[in-house]
């Protein structure tokens, strides 16, 4: 049971990492809101049906559940942000960004959890503040350069709103359990999505003309990614699994690299290894 952390997080990157490809894919055919209305609802749907057949009633105080809707709400902006961020920019790049937040994890669970930072974690901070520094300096990239630009900064927010919501949702999960959890975010972040694409779709519905496979496969394995996540953070330190899950851009980097033909700088290739040199420190 000690290490029932680990299958869930291997199964993580791999659903976040192929996952993030395709949302990028099928993103392209429709809105953010839209793309969000339907993850909201498959999320709603899948995480519901877990919390009915594996919940345990179980009496919790008012402040644990608030801590959960917290959690699940943080999570639920930071979503917004990152498919935000890959309309206007590369997945391969902005996927990185928004998935480097175990720095910022660590650095909470430090003050929240009482956990304790070492040396290695140290040199993973330094090493992904370096990362980042390459990738926001654009120099002069014109148009196109203000636009990879504002993908880093929507990017940059979700880092933030995940790295927060993981401490908290680790915080809750102590209290209220895994499978409560999960029943809250089924019911927070679907009626965020739900308000944001009334707000920015003004409540059209769209599909895209083809594609509804990869659609279909994106959003299933976003969904399946949540879950296995969540389920490796109740059962291991969330200083250790949130930078282990932290590896699933290197497998969108491969897959992104094999379907949408993205190419990247030497800058930004020497970013990558910043980052990707960093996640395995906070091991350590």
């Amino acid at each position: 049971m000690e290490l029932l952390w680990l299958p869930f997080s291997l199964a993580t990157i791999f659903f976040y990492g192929v996952g993030q490809v395709l949302a990028k894919e099928s993103g392209a055919r429709i809105s953010s809101a839209n793309y969000l209305l339907i993850l909201g609802i498959s999320i709603f749907a899948i995480y519901g049906i877990y919390w009915l057949v594996l919940r345990e009633p179980t009496a919790h105080d008012s402040y644990s559940w608030v801590k959960a809707c917290v959690a699940a709400a943080l999570s639920g902006g930071a979503y917004i942000s990152y498919i935000e961020a890959i309309k206007h920019g590369k997945v391969s790049i902005v996927g990185t960004v928004a998935g480097a937040y175990a720095p910022w994890t660590v650095i909470l669970a430090l003050i929240l959890l009482g956990e304790v930072l070492s040396v290695g974690e140290g040199v993973g901070v330094a090493l992904v503040v370096s990362g980042m520094l390459l990738f926001t300096y654009r120099g002069s990239n014109g148009q196109n350069g203000k636009t990879e630009s504002l993908g880093i900064l929507l990017a940059l927010g979700a880092l933030f709103l995940w790295g927060t919501s993981a401490v908290m949702a680790k915080d809750a999960m102590t209290d209220i359990g895994q499978t409560d959890f999960i029943g809250v975010f089924a019911v927070i972040c679907p009626t965020m999505w739900v308000v944001y694409w009334l707000v920015s779709a003004k409540g059209k519905l769209e599909m895209p003309r083809d594609g509804n496979r990869i659609l279909g496969l994106s959003i299933l394995f976003l969904t399946m990614g949540g879950i296995t996540m969540y389920v490796a953070f109740a059962n291991g330190n969330v200083s250790i699994v949130s930078p282990i899950t932290n590896l699933y851009p290197i497998l969108t980097i491969a897959f992104a690299k094999v379907r949408l033909k993205e190419r990247l700088t030497i800058r930004q290739y020497a970013a990558l290894a910043m980052l990707i040199a960093a996640i395995p420190l906070f091991a350590f």
